[in-house]
């Protein structure tokens, strides 16, 4: 009777040894998987995941070019929100307030001011995707954003004293 339960107490410890060796066992693993996924998920974060120049238009005959100067009026209001005579009007404003580069030096993506205002009213009418956008005005997202960002700050500058841009 007592060696019976000497090897029932045998049997009790390796049963406990073996369960915390299996937890033990678990933890690691998960922590080993769970290192897997964030070194996955940096590696994914460091890929990128947009439109590069060489799949883009060259602006000067992106699908915006082609709607400023051969669009139907009723494309160019679905576009924009303006009629061509109101978009005229605010470009000379605009011209005013935003700065094209010029002379020495890598010419800018977007060269003329009908592409900067157009750019901004497009973001702001549409409801499109940064990828679109630079499909439509066949610019890099970095350059896209760049000159987005001068644009709205002219028209910013631009429209506070005009007249017919009130409300």
């Amino acid at each position: 009777m007592h060696e019976e339960d000497d090897d029932f107490d045998v049997l009790l410890l390796l049963t406990a040894a073996h369960s915390r060796r299996e937890a033990c066992l678990s933890s690691v693993r998960r922590e080993v998987h769970q290192q897997m996924i964030e070194s996955a998920w940096r590696g994914a974060m460091r890929t990128r995941h947009y439109l590069t120049v060489s799949c883009l238009d060259v602006p000067c005959v992106a699908v915006w070019m082609a709607l400023y100067k051969n669009g139907l009026d009723k494309n160019f209001i679905n576009a924009t929100s303006l009629t061509r005579a109101a978009f005229k009007t605010l470009l000379r404003r605009l011209a005013r307030f935003y700065h094209l580069p010029s002379g020495r030096g890598r010419p800018p993506k977007l060269r003329y001011y009908h592409q900067a205002l157009g750019l901004v009213l497009c973001f702001y009418v549409g409801s499109m995707e940064n990828s679109t956008q630079c499909m439509l005005f066949g610019a890099p997202p970095s350059t896209l954003s760049r000159s987005l960002r001068a644009a709205e700050e002219a028209l910013s500058r631009a429209l506070p004293e005009f007249s017919l841009a009130r409300i």
